[in-house]
């Protein structure tokens, strides 16, 4: 596999070992695929070319330990999520809704409180005190995470 990867282009392997390419600005935010340069169009489009060599050279029966592995290693990230120390809550923001569109794009969902209520418990301790503000005024059943 790695002969047939590295004859299609020699980085590819290397999207293989180290996963998807995704362009990051220097505060380390996915830059939207409508910003890209020229020098970052193709070094993504080495992960769709190797994702679909991969899938391909699936069967159906692999394929599906695929999806569930990836599908099980997503569900963890989702549970264990915590705010990184460091990091402003925009961005955490983003990476945790980042991993929540890749768990609903392989077909797993969570019912907007219990998302709320992780987002909420993920939280520095020095958004204990907001977070108690809103849960007082707030209905989590209604409220939508970007509130």
């Amino acid at each position: 596999m790695i002969a047939h990867l590295e004859s299609i282009h020699i980085d590819m392997w290397d999207v293989v070992e180290n996963g998807n390419h995704i362009p990051y600005d220097n505060e380390l935010n996915e830059i939207p695929r409508s910003q890209w340069t020229e020098e970052q169009k193709p070094i993504f489009l080495l992960n769709s070319k190797a994702q679909n060599i991969m899938l391909c050279s699936l069967s159906e029966e692999e394929y599906t330990k695929v999806k569930r592995n990836k599908l099980s290693l997503l569900t963890r990230k989702y549970e264990v999520f915590s705010m990184e120390e460091g990091k402003d809550i925009q961005s955490m923001y983003r990476l945790f809704q980042t991993i929540f569109n890749e768990l609903r794009s392989q077909g797993k969902t969570y019912d907007n409180y219990d998302h709320i209520e992780l987002f909420f418990r993920s939280l520095s301790r020095k958004w204990k005190p907001w977070v108690a503000v809103l849960r007082a005024l707030k209905n989590l059943d209604s409220m939508s995470l970007e509130e």
